[in-house]
């Protein structure tokens, strides 16, 4: 076909390769004087067909309240405005039949590609209930939800989904303070969530794989560090496999 753009009204020739069934376009020589020299100046361009989005993350970690929105959304249509404040509200409500329905479709959904920095911004929120070990586990399953939606590239937050798991397995955490709570499941869980992020989505980030290992080894080597810190270094290694 015809490519639109900048004085290209012939269509590019095509060569086959001889090995297999692959086509690609034959580049023609260009003459840079005649270029140059060139009086015919092309006018105006061509109809853009590309829009571009940008949404932006508010790292302060902060946690909104159950079933807000971040002050971000504003070009949310209303039915995923709906769905991110139904989802949110159902996983961090009380309803736990509620809860895994919302997941269920949190990990399954194809639609709902635009509300991925959302919930990844939700996701951070653990470093302000850290206090609370069933809130952190809900926000762990939804992190865990969006690594298994087929239809979600998780792209550069990818960083920030590790960042938050590695919270919850690595930092002291306030609610170690009781010995009834059991952290231990918590961190146990967060390593085998950090080993499934790393092994899925792992090559969408340079260099995150020394990036990791260095920062449980620096947890495990300091002992000013508490048992359970190391703990959540020993689990995450021993997630990611003996290699």
């Amino acid at each position: 076909q015809v490519v639109c753009g900048y004085g290209s009204q012939d269509s590019l020739p095509f060569r086959a390769i001889k090995e297999g069934e692959l086509y690609f376009q034959e580049d023609r020589e260009v003459n840079l004087v005649e270029l140059a020299l060139a009086t015919n100046i092309p006018k105006g361009c061509a109809e853009t067909t590309v829009r571009v989005h940008v949404s932006y993350l508010d790292g302060k970690g902060n946690l909104e309240p159950q079933g807000a929105v971040p002050s971000a959304v504003s070009t949310l249509t209303d039915d995923l405005l709906k769905y991110y404040q139904h989802v949110t509200r159902a996983v961090l409500g009380d309803d736990p039949h509620l809860m895994k329905v919302a997941l269920q479709d949190l990990q399954t959904n194809s639609k709902i590609a635009a509300l991925l920095p959302y919930f990844v911004y939700v996701v951070s929120g653990v470093k302000s209930v850290s206090h609370d070990l069933e809130q952190l586990n809900r926000l762990l399953h939804i992190a865990r939800s969006l690594i298994q939606n087929p239809f979600l590239c998780l792209g550069s937050y990818v960083r920030s989904l590790i960042s938050s798991v590695m919270y919850c397995a690595l930092e002291p955490l306030a609610a170690s303070i009781n010995p009834l709570n059991d952290h231990w499941t918590l961190r146990d869980y967060a390593a085998m969530l950090l080993s499934r992020i790393f092994w899925t989505h792992g090559d969408l980030v340079s260099g995150l794989y020394h990036q990791i290992l260095l920062s449980l080894q620096k947890v495990l080597a300091d002992p000013v560090r508490p048992l359970c810190s190391h703990y959540g270094a020993v689990v995450g290694l021993h997630a990611l496999g003996w290699k």
